[in-house]
């Protein structure tokens, strides 16, 4: 939005008084220590938009600026040589040669802001064929409305255009997609983007960010509402590109014997002769089979996330068997390296289900056991079965189980694994808290593809903000859609398809394989969090309180203090107890913890930064 500029000393000097005091989690305005902007004649860049499809102009906007031609060839940096979007409008860009995938950010979004704090803020989408589109993961943090003439602080935003200002773009990073079901499916290729799509919000409320939290941006505005397009830059252009090297398979060597049922694969090294203009290593394909020509599979996936290491649990392989395994690199021009040799090994002959009913024995309930899950008033150690097992969780100290109802459906395996045993991934986070640690099933079904359902039961019951976690090898941690839980929390049925996501062997072949547990990752951000900035502004004489927590984790003690913006200081309050939410009166409070400690259920763990009290009454 262009503004008279008699408001503009006014907005400017107010958004700087905010933001030199306040800040949120992400990197902060350009020219700042940790910022992520680019400036327009960085050189970096090598091409930019050169055409455009679909502008559709939204609501509240001058014909003086619908110009898309504007947001074609380098950002100019002004207030002037843009195209606006209007009040929910947006416009494609596209490109004489694809954006690929390169290391860091791949290309920088520019929007017209006159300042740090003045933002107007936009979507940004990725195609390889103009038809289906990507979006970019966001956050916003602003709590409150902005207004017209209203300002934001830039680091409570992430993932949007539009947060740094004029000549300054907002860089995106194609690697952060690689996880979409979109991109796993080769539907939207990474190595060549066509299309670039950014889509205005609509400040008043009505939009949400990845997370469904309200967006917030200068509303209501007028003759220029919305976004305003100076341009799209690109680091990185597919072009001619070779195979990466062939990959060496390391362990577990080849011929080895008495391999645990849950090894990880590890392998050497990803090398590209193309490294040096910018190629990496995008993906690994991992295959085992019974067989050394790899006809009887037991796992075939392709990773953008398990790139030299493969992490299996247990319900996947079987003691004394051999078992030959081989895996492929595919650079990020998605180019295929020769397949590695192939390795072969051995599992250890001595089970871990020695009873052989399908439970690790160090997790099988007590033979005395009167834990009965399923409340039909029989001891679930009595009705162990291919339909229906209940083991002792790691870590958690309580129990799990599983039934199955379908015609010839048996549950093979189950076992409960630690949430440690699988690493962080470049996707979704894993849960920062899981009520009973994870449990991992194999699940013969009748035919392959089939889908099954089945009922999961906790000893305990699931506290409201806890999801269905899954990991897998080739989306690592995400939250699993298809988990409806009952209305005590006590339980959950999950829909699963054979060979479909959830299936973590990657193989249409009759054997569900699933690693999962309840989690949330709710109770804070690694980031340090101070409170946030709105349209009216935060001034510097609010105050803050330091906290003090009796050993069971009740707040004791609550004082004023002034403003702390210093992260190395720490607010009183003991690092051993868990985090409290409160809220009392108009205050918010904060506190600073950066100290081992065991939490609420028995986990250790690690908490830094601020972490926010507040909306729950002790």
């Amino acid at each position: 939005m262009k503004i008279i500029i008699n408001s503009l000393l006014i907005l400017m000097l107010f958004s700087m008084a905010a933001i030199s005091v306040w800040a949120g989690p992400y990197p902060p305005a350009a020219d700042q220590a940790g910022s992520t902007a680019v400036f327009m004649d960085d050189t970096a860049f090598i091409a930019w938009a050169t055409g455009w499809e679909n502008y559709i102009p939204g609501d509240a906007m001058s014909s003086t600026w619908q110009k898309p031609k504007n947001a074609l060839g380098p950002a100019q940096g002004t207030s002037f040589d843009i195209v606006s979007l209007g009040r929910g409008g947006e416009i494609s860009l596209t490109f004489d040669q694809p954006i690929k995938n390169g290391p860091d950010w791949d290309f920088a979004v520019f929007e017209n802001s006159f300042s740090d704090a003045f933002l107007e803020l936009a979507y940004v989408e990725v195609s390889s064929d103009g038809k289906t589109f990507v979006r970019f993961d966001n956050d916003s943090l602003t709590p409150n409305p902005v207004g017209g003439f209203g300002s934001s602080d830039p680091t409570d935003i992430d993932g949007l255009a539009g947060k740094y200002r004029q000549a300054y773009g907002t860089p995106f990073d194609l690697g952060d997609l690689t996880t979409r079901d979109e991109v796993l499916s080769g539907i939207v290729q990474l190595h060549r983007i066509t299309h670039v799509k950014i889509v205005d919000i609509i400040g008043d409320g009505t939009c949400f960010d990845t997370g469904g939290d309200v967006i917030y941006d200068p509303y209501p505005t007028s003759q220029s509402a919305g976004f305003d397009l100076d341009a799209v830059e690109v680091r990185y252009e597919s072009g001619v590109n070779g195979p990466p090297d062939q990959p060496l398979p390391v362990s577990p060597q080849d011929g080895a014997v008495n391999v645990l049922i849950d090894p990880d694969l590890t392998s050497g090294p990803f090398t590209d002769p193309d490294t040096p203009a910018g190629d990496f290593h995008y993906k690994t394909r991992w295959q085992i089979a019974r067989d050394a020509a790899f006809t009887d599979k037991v796992l075939e996936l392709a990773s953008p996330v398990s790139l030299t290491t493969l992490v299996l649990t247990g319900s996947l392989l079987k003691a004394d068997t051999t078992y030959f395994w081989r895996l492929q690199y595919f650079d990020s021009e998605d180019v295929a390296s020769e397949w590695s040799d192939s390795f072969s090994f051995t599992t250890t002959t001595v089970s871990n289900d020695t009873s052989g009913n399908g439970i690790p024995d160090d997790q099988e309930l007590d033979p005395s056991s009167m834990v009965d899950l399923n409340d039909d008033g029989i001891p679930d150690v009595d009705q162990i079965s291919g339909q229906y097992k209940v083991l002792n969780t790691v870590p958690g100290g309580g129990r799990m189980g599983v039934a199955v109802s379908g015609p010839n459906v048996v549950i093979e395996y189950l076992e409960a694994v630690d949430p440690d045993r699988f690493p962080e991934t470049s996707g979704a986070p894993a849960p920062r808290e899981t009520l009973l640690g994870l449990i991992s099933f194999r699940i013969q079904v009748q035919h392959a593809g089939d889908t099954e359902t089945m009922t999961i039961y906790l000893s305990e019951p699931v506290p409201e903000d806890y999801q269905w976690y899954k990991y897998d090898s080739v989306k690592g941690w995400y939250v699993f859609p298809d988990a409806e839980f009952s209305s005590d929390r006590r339980s959950l049925t999950l829909f699963l398809t054979e060979g479909a996501m959830g299936d973590a062997d990657g193989l249409v072949n009759g054997i569900l394989i699933d690693p999962g547990g309840t989690g949330t990752n709710s109770s804070g951000s690694d980031s340090p969090v101070i409170p946030k900035s709105g349209s009216s502004g935060i001034n510097g004489g609010s105050s803050i309180c330091f906290i003090s927590a009796a050993a069971d984790g009740r707040l004791t003690d609550i004082s004023a203090g002034s403003i702390i913006a210093d992260s190395s200081r720490t607010f009183l309050g003991k690092s051993s107890d868990c985090p409290k939410y409160a809220r009392i009166k108009t205050h918010v409070f904060y506190f600073l913890r950066d100290a081992a400690y065991p939490d609420c259920r028995g986990r250790t763990g690690r908490f830094r930064g601020f972490y926010k009290f507040l909306n729950t009454l002790l």
